[in-house]
């Protein structure tokens, strides 16, 4: 993939410019999957204060709990214990920082280790995570929009050498609201990671857990990388992510359309913003965008496709379609049968499918002696093609009856049918199909 370009640069000192907050991205719901504890300790020999600002998830501010830690304590301390209002989901730290907070997360059911991480003093518009091995953890996010307005929270999957593989928008947060989020909308890559961002400051907490084995929930800290803003010039480069699925027939045109892809990219809207090409390849003829694949081919088709957002093209994405065999022409062909007074007969055969005939609206009185349904060519059946055994002695009026062909048998080894006397060679009635 061609490399969109990014300008980086620092806003005044850098990405940690922003004003920081002490603080705690993530505590989990109680009575949840997973859950969040936390131990404080008094670093010095004299008694301090802690006041804790805690946040509802949608950033609504709860009541401030202020606590005492006597010389040297340490408190071990659940979240209801520490916050008793309930319905926190993070909060933030008022003190001197004297008072060591560590919180652990941990799974529910206690039995497996617990991720112990510090307090977060840092918030940036741009943080970087480097993922794990994704068959194996699972890695994911709680981010708080530290800014005083609502903000659009992105995450970018970038190639190692800067290229952009794709981007999605994870939520909206109003004011110091969080959001949590698991990075499984991207293709599972080793040589790529992942940018979050906002135009607003962000508070990060990253964690990883293992999945594999039975009850794995071993937590640990993804380490997250605080950036400068991304600005970002020139236009960026189109992405085919995927397609809907597509069938034709062979022989028959199918117009490739915009409707038929997925489409990212963050500064123009799909499809209106864009134009499709479609180009040559093998089993298919091409004019335009419309494509036909030829009478003879049936099987999966590749055909290269680009799309153009006004400036930039995507890269050629090898569009998918199944193609079928074009029916046979003589399905659906009707022979009429000759009308027979004496033995009644009358009614059409129809060539259902390359398998099967059909007699619709047949009537036949049951007499005369063995009489079967032949196949034949030319209106000629000695020696035909027998596909029934047989049929006098049941009357048959307006009747549908449907007849197999036998395995050995196609559509090229007859264009006749006939209701046949065996022991005359005789045929009572016969037609045509047309």
């Amino acid at each position: 993939m061609t490399a969109t370009r990014f300008l980086l640069f620092l806003l005044a000192f850098g990405a940690t410019v922003l004003a920081q907050t002490r603080m705690i991205p993530h505590v989990t719901p109680v009575n949840g999957n997973f859950r969040t504890s936390f131990i404080l300790a008094n670093a010095v020999g004299i008694s301090q204060e802690l006041t804790l600002t805690p946040f509802a998830n949608d950033g609504t501010p709860l009541t401030p709990v202020t606590l005492e830690l006597e010389p040297f304590e340490t408190r071990f301390q659940t979240t209801p214990e520490l916050f008793p209002e309930g319905g926190v989901s993070h909060f933030m730290i008022v003190d001197d920082d004297q008072i060591n907070i560590t919180v652990a997360y941990q799974d529910a059911a206690g039995a497996n280790s617990a991720a112990h991480l510090g307090v977060s003093d840092t918030q940036a518009v741009r943080w970087r995570i480097y993922p794990g091995a994704l068959d194996d953890v699972l890695d994911g996010i709680a981010v708080v929009n530290m800014d005083d307005q609502s903000r659009d929270i992105q995450v970018r999957q970038v190639a190692n050498d800067g290229g952009e593989i794709s981007r999605v928008v994870i939520n909206t947060l109003e004011p110091k609201a969080k959001g949590l989020y698991l990075f499984q909308d991207f293709d599972k890559r080793g040589d790529a990671y992942f940018e979050i961002f906002s135009e607003g400051p962000l508070a990060l907490t990253a964690l990883r857990f293992s999945t594999v084995g039975d009850g794995a929930r071993f937590f640990w800290e993804t380490a997250a990388a605080p950036l400068p803003q991304l600005v970002e010039t020139g236009n960026m480069q189109p992405v085919i992510t995927g397609q809907t699925a597509l069938n034709a027939t062979a022989g028959e045109p199918l117009t490739i359309t915009l409707d038929y892809l997925t489409v990212s990219d963050s500064d123009n809207a799909f499809p209106a913003d864009f134009t499709l090409t479609v180009g040559d390849g093998d089993n298919y003829d091409r004019a335009g965008a419309v494509v036909t694949p030829h009478a003879d081919f049936a099987g999966p088709l590749t055909i290269p496709v680009t799309v153009n957002d006004g400036v930039n093209d995507s890269e050629v994405y090898p569009l998918q379609v199944t193609v079928t065999a074009a029916a046979d022409p003589r399905i659906g062909r009707t022979a009429v049968f000759r009308n027979n007074p004496t033995y009644g007969i009358s009614g059409r055969a129809v060539i259902v499918s390359e398998r099967l005939i059909r007699l619709e609206q047949f009537n036949y009185n049951g007499a005369g002696p063995d009489v079967r349904v032949y196949l034949g060519v030319g209106g000629r059946f000695t020696n035909g093609i027998i596909i029934t055994d047989s049929i006098n002695g049941v009357p048959r009026q307006n009747a549908t009856v449907e007849l197999p062909l036998p395995d050995d048998v196609t559509l090229d080894d007859f264009d006749s049918i006939s209701i046949w006397c065996t022991v005359f060679s005789f045929s009572f009635s016969e037609g045509v199909f047309e």
